[in-house]
């Protein structure tokens, strides 16, 4: 498999090439509208380019990381994380199978597979499922006719100073009835080291194929059908185990038709099956020590099946009127195995034990009216029908294993969503303010994973739905020389989801997940001035407080205050210079013990600074080289959302994920 890899890479980097553009190295990403962002996945990025969904996230105003290591990171926007961010890939979603978050959607996901990324901001469409109360993340594959037989397509290549290196490649073969394309990455890192020199128990390697084959008969029909495969392992310095396996499969069908009527002027179908098999264990990827909780070496294998469908149909009514409307679908099921003494009784021969199951259908509806020439109302509804079972008949309390109270349990929901916003363009400026309201089904890991009470009972289950009103506001403006951007929110959540390992129950500190109200609001903003034709200074600066108003206390898990300038210069038609200022506030406001599915505060942190250099030279219209130098001072530091280090055996004890120290990269990319 790596040297398919690896020759699919090769065979990209022969290929003759043209571009159309030269690239600049993407630092702080821009805002297109004031509400939603679209950027280009494979364009090359500083810090590190990314190497999986969530790393390329974190380029993006607003969006955090709650670390584990070198790889598989859980993405955080506005304080919210989870599933109240919706990942869409290749117009579906794969849902991790880790009870305790080792595979997170994004990590799934190799981003230079995809063409570009969309973010659309707070409650603020319905189109992509339910429950997005904090932010829909889309992966995006162009699906545009070719003009004529051509070969199109993309490489690249990254080594590192701290061990990593990566190639990839996505190759796009066709005419105009038709192409097959395959996207193919390799990457692997050994453990970095921390600013102190410290070596971090993070390294991984991981692997993807991802094929294409659409049939274009003509201008106004597409239709695709998809298959991805992947693996991977992953080394992890904040648990008593690593991931050892993460098998994915994807197939997919695709059709989009236009022009179908005077009613229906395009129509949106698409399928989809997701499987992934996760195995995570103390043995495979360190040495293995016996402790209390696990004496023999240990292994433990989820898997989830997702199937989801969606139908969307778009209506132009009049020049005044755009209707969008649909169906979709989805359904899941966990299992897991676990084996206590691995070398004796393997996990692979077990069998496997459902323990939930999910199903999901919802009924979507937006509809936009146009104002005047310059100014639009956009109103949008759905409704969705939950239903979920657990199937858990025992569940581990208090040290000890006891008979689940709702196994075998059914629940049922029908719960709503909407939002109405305006917006308005002029020649310089667009502006809109919007107000959006979703209820959000609780997910797999708030009420079954990792076996976790309520506050009256030992499960779960029954916990209410969580309700998010938000209102949101934003603006971007042009200047002659200067864009400036700005997005700000005020959200209300009644029943939060709050997971609190430290809740006190009949005299114990218990694990539940709680019922909660909150509030939560905040910024981010970015300013551009293009100072001369060479030299473009940027500046990003964002925010977010959140409150537990149900125990008068901060809400946990929340990001601290960070601004970030950039500056790149061209020395040259071929040459440019860049550097990254990072400056992040110290963070006091916490709930020790208190947070999500993706991580629980531990402990004030302090504030810290980090500078970063760049450069590149453009070969020609197609090749792109690049350097760059991450964490130039060799600053010891942690992000304050990243999670506490654990013991592993010839590793030095450290007391948070320290992020890598001085880090030297190169990268090339080819696009032809």
């Amino acid at each position: 498999m790596k040297r398919t890899l690896l020759s699919l890479s090769i065979l990209s980097l022969l290929s003759t090439a043209s571009a159309d553009e030269i690239e600049r190295i993407v630092i702080i990403a821009p805002m297109q509208t004031p509400l939603t962002l679209s950027t280009d996945t494979k364009a090359v990025r500083q810090p590190l380019p990314a190497q999986d969904g969530a790393d390329l996230l974190s380029s993006i105003s607003g969006f955090s990381l709650v670390k584990k290591g070198g790889a598989s990171s859980d993405p955080v926007f506005r304080g919210m994380a989870g599933s109240r961010i919706a990942i869409i890939a290749n117009n579906g979603q794969t849902l991790g199978g880790c009870g305790n978050r080792m595979d997170p959607p994004t990590a799934y996901i190799t981003p230079q597979s995809y063409d570009t990324l969309k973010v659309i901001k707070g409650p603020q469409t319905v189109l992509y499922g339910p429950g997005n109360s904090a932010a829909t993340v889309v992966f995006e594959r162009e699906t545009d006719r070719l003009d004529k037989s051509e070969i199109v397509g993309f490489a690249n290549a990254v080594v590192s100073s701290q061990g990593r290196h990566s190639v990839n490649s996505d190759i796009k073969v066709g005419n105009q009835n038709g192409y097959a394309r395959v996207a193919a990455n390799y990457s692997d890192a050994d453990d970095y080291e921390d600013g102190s020199g410290v070596d971090v128990h993070s390294a991984y390697e991981r692997w993807n194929i991802d094929t294409e084959f659409a049939y274009t008969p003509d201008d106004d029909s597409f239709y695709s059908l998809t298959y991805g495969v992947s693996d991977g392992e992953v080394a992890y310095a904040d648990r008593m185990m690593d991931g050892s396996l993460f098998d994915r499969e994807n197939i997919g069908l695709n059709i989009k038709l236009s022009a179908l009527s005077e009613m229906v002027d395009e129509l949106k179908f698409n399928a989809y099956y997701n499987y992934v098999d996760h195995i995570m264990d103390n043995h495979s990827l360190r040495q293995f020590v016996p402790n209390m909780m696990m004496k023999k070496p240990t292994s433990s294998n989820p898997d989830r099946k997702t199937y989801g469908a969606k139908l969307t149909l778009t209506s132009d009514i009049n020049s005044k009127h755009t209707f969008i409307y649909g169906l979709d679908y989805q359904e899941n099921e966990h299992r897991n195995r676990i084996s206590r003494d691995q070398y004796n009784s393997p996990v692979e021969t077990m069998p496997r034990q459902l323990d939930a199951e999910f199903r999901q259908l919802g009924m979507f509806a937006e509809f936009e009216y146009e104002l005047s020439n310059t100014s639009q109302w956009v109103t949008g509804l759905r409704i969705d029908d939950w239903k979920s079972e657990d199937h858990r008949t025992m569940i581990s309390a208090m040290m000890t294993m006891k008979p689940n109270p709702t196994a075998n349990q059914t629940r049922e929901d029908t719960l709503y969503s909407g939002f109405t916003r305006y917006q308005a363009q002029s020649e310089n400026s667009s502006y809109f303010i919007g107000l959006g309201r979703t209820e959000r089904f609780p997910d797999y890991w708030e009420v079954v994973g990792s076996n976790r009470g309520s506050e009256t009972a030992i499960s779960a289950f029954n916990v209410e739905t969580e309700k998010t009103t938000q209102l949101d506001v934003g603006v971007v403006h042009q200047f002659k020389d200067i864009n400036l951007s700005a997005s700000a929110f005020y959200n209300q959540i009644d029943d939060y989801l709050l997971i609190d390992n430290m809740f006190k129950k009949m005299n114990m500190t218990s694990k539940v997940t709680r019922n909660i109200d909150a509030e939560t609001f905040g910024f981010e903003a970015e300013i551009r001035w293009q100072v001369s034709k060479a030299l473009q200074l940027t500046s990003s600066l964002d925010y977010v407080k959140g409150n537990n108003l149900t125990d008068n206390t901060a809400l946990a898990q929340q990001p601290p205050l960070q601004l970030r300038f950039a500056a790149t210069q061209e020395l040259s038609d071929k040459w440019q210079i860049g550097g990254l200022v990072r400056l992040v506030k110290r963070q006091h406001r916490i709930a020790i013990g208190q947070g999500n599915i993706a991580g629980q505060d531990t402990s004030t942190t302090a504030g810290f600074g980090t500078f970063a250099l760049n450069t590149s030279y453009q070969y020609n219209n197609a090749i792109q080289l690049s350097a760059g130098i991450d964490n130039l001072l060799d600053k010891t530091y942690a992000e304050h959302l990243s999670r506490s280090g654990a013991a592993v055996s010839g590793y030095e004890q450290i007391a948070r994920i320290n992020e890598p120290g001085r880090t030297w990269w190169a990268n090339l990319n080819w696009r032809f």
